[in-house]
């Protein structure tokens, strides 16, 4: 029962990457305004086109719904990306990895009070205290982030992956999973204490946050999510929100998108690829479009709009 539900804490500790938090995310992309856009065309003469989209890692059926220029540029790829593969091995390791060592339990981590609000928050999510008090406190912060009402959806990246395997395309990650598991790691424990405290005592602003990003998602108003980046996400220390600010600009966006640009030339140069992304590691003179027009590729954007059974 306990790697069941490690299991989904890896899930959602992949799904909500993008949005831990997202203070820093308009300082990078203040250049020029981005095009209402997540579907970008690659082109290099000699190469066939490749792909690049920009996900939002959330299982609202808005955003699950793929419109029928995202569906096209999918269909017409040979080999899908995404941030890490996601695959049965990929998610038992992270499983593993959001447990703490046998006789280290999160309780000697966090205050009694706060383990005690959030023991109902995790059950709320079907999670039990067996496996609540084996989590690191990152991990309890990412099932924080988890609706309490399940729509039985799967997120837009998960989606994407299990299509690519279901229609044999060759399919594989832009990350290892030990990479991207660092960027939770390397957090300090008071920090992940201190986000954790945070989500607890501001589920509401939390959500409504999230909801407002969610709606900008679906209109592709990029610029719309960069000014609701500057607002913040729940209210923290002003020490501990420019931690968190130095550490969204740095290791969670420029760091990794300069590893996703190098590692994505060889592909680029072959063609047909559908490349799914964090929509925030597109913008900004450090984002990814940017990036590949300095590899010399041409992107154009695809303006595509929601499908009717996508609309509220």
């Amino acid at each position: 029962m306990l790697a069941r539900f490690c299991t989904r804490v890896a899930a959602l500790a992949l799904a909500s990457i993008t949005f831990l938090p997202l203070s820093a995310h308009a300082a990078i992309a203040k250049a020029e305004p981005f095009p209402h856009a997540v579907l970008w065309r690659i082109d290099k003469a000699g190469v066939p086109s490749s792909w690049l989209f920009g996900t939002a890692h959330v299982a609202d059926p808005r955003v699950t719904t793929l419109s029928d220029p995202v569906a096209q540029a999918f269909e017409s790829s040979d080999q899908v990306y995404t941030e890490v593969k996601t695959d049965f091995s990929m998610m038992m390791e992270l499983a593993k990895a959001v447990l703490r060592p046998e006789g280290d339990l999160l309780p000697a981590h966090i205050s009694d009070a706060y383990y005690q609000k959030l023991l109902p928050e995790l059950a709320a999510r079907d999670y039990p205290e067996v496996a609540t008090r084996r989590l690191k406190t990152w991990a309890a912060a990412m099932l924080m982030m988890e609706p309490k009402k399940q729509s039985g959806q799967i997120t837009l990246d998960l989606l994407l992956a299990k299509m690519a395997i279901e229609s044999g395309k060759n399919y594989s990650g832009l990350e290892t999973v030990q990479e991207q598991l660092s960027l939770f790691e390397n957090i300090p424990e008071d920090k992940q204490r201190t986000l954790l405290y945070a989500l607890l005592d501001h589920q509401e602003v939390f959500a409504a946050q999230i909801n407002k990003v969610i709606d900008a998602y679906v209109a592709r108003d990029i610029p719309a999510i960069e000014r609701l980046s500057e607002q913040g996400d729940v209210p923290m220390p002003a020490a501990d929100e420019a931690y968190f600010d130095k550490w969204n600009k740095k290791d969670l966006l420029i760091d990794r998108n300069l590893r996703f640009a190098q590692r994505l030339q060889e592909p680029l140069a072959k063609g047909g690829n559908f490349i799914a992304i964090g929509a925030m590691h597109l913008p900004g003179p450090q984002g990814l479009v940017a990036l590949l027009r300095k590899a010399g590729y041409t992107l154009t954007p695809v303006f595509d709009a929601p499908t009717v059974s996508a609309a509220k």
